[in-house]
């Protein structure tokens, strides 16, 4: 049995040991050499970084619900609150909450959870929200709350992308990521990133080719730092390159103009041109500047 294989046979498995699936998934990023692949696997395995974007998968709407006291004795019990009642600052993590947590945490989670009802750690709203939410009644208790079967299918997306990318995979070379055999159909490390981002995220960032040689053709949502994170990394810019560019962009939230970005997000440009001048990021000059330029103007929506 092949490693492809053995990894397909374990995830149309449900019973089989997620974690097992994803360290036996870890060995053929390791072979086929994609770091793509790698860093989603640690991620998934060990959890997510404050600084890295999750997949949609792992993004979903709580449901925020509270307590309010009033004159009198006066009360409002377990009612729910309207998104439109949080501060500004607060309304993102709630409305599209990040779950963050590893495969096993979340496996933990769930054996352990004794209703359908999980709860998030809402300190800090209660204070936030105080008496702008119901005239005359203050907030004395706030529960951000989300269905286990949110979890569920956390997992279950996990599982149907390993079994997806790795029939990807053996279709085009059936014996990927085997030792001492020769590949019947050698697979390309583009290839590869190019499966991994179509199947793994959803195909929100579709790339056809490589840098050096062919058109550049992808998709960036407007001010989805996520997609254009993606396309980076497909073409092989360091993850704290990329972590200074989205720096750069939060201080420059938008365009000077159509053809001209602001100096933190120029010189980032200016850096990477370099770095590929000198042969530190591997793709020729003139398509580098025409990756990163075509890039962020998608992500500028421009």
């Amino acid at each position: 049995m092949t490693l492809l294989e053995d990894i397909q046979k374990s995830a149309v498995d449900a019973k089989s040991d997620l974690g097992t699936l994803l360290r036996k998934c870890k060995i053929l990023a390791a072979r086929l050499g994609s770091q793509p692949l790698e860093d989603w696997l640690i991620w998934e395995s060990n959890g997510y970084p404050d600084d890295v974007q999750v997949p949609d998968y792992r993004i979903w709407r709580l449901e925020i619900r509270g307590t309010f006291a009033g004159w009198g004795g006066s009360s409002l019990r377990n009612v729910t609150i309207p998104f439109a009642s949080l501060p500004e600052r607060a309304m993102e993590s709630y409305e599209n909450y990040k779950c963050r947590q590893s495969i096993a945490a979340i496996e933990a989670v769930l054996s352990k959870a004794k209703e359908d009802i999980l709860y998030i750690d809402t300190a800090d709203l209660m204070l936030l929200l105080g008496q702008n939410v119901y005239q005359g009644m203050n907030c004395i208790e706030v529960k951000a709350q989300f269905g286990t079967g949110a979890l569920v299918e956390l997992l279950n997306s996990v599982r149907n992308r390993v079994l997806d990318f790795v029939l990807a995979l053996w279709k085009e070379s059936p014996n990927a990521g085997e030792v001492g055999k020769a590949l019947t159909a050698p697979l390309e490390s583009e290839m590869v990133t190019h499966i991994f981002n179509t199947i793994i995220y959803g195909g929100s960032a579709n790339i056809i080719g490589t840098a050096n040689d062919s058109i550049i053709t992808f998709h960036i949502g407007a001010n989805d730092f996520g997609s254009l994170e993606r396309v980076l990394i497909y073409h092989g810019i360091h993850p704290e390159d990329i972590a200074e560019l989205k720096e750069s962009i939060e201080s420059e939230p938008k365009a000077i103009a159509k053809d001209k970005f602001g100096p933190r997000v120029s010189a980032w440009i200016a850096k990477m041109m370099g770095k590929a001048a000198e042969g530190g990021w591997k793709i020729s000059l003139g398509a580098a500047g025409s990756l990163l330029a075509q890039a962020i103007a998608k992500y500028y929506g421009i």
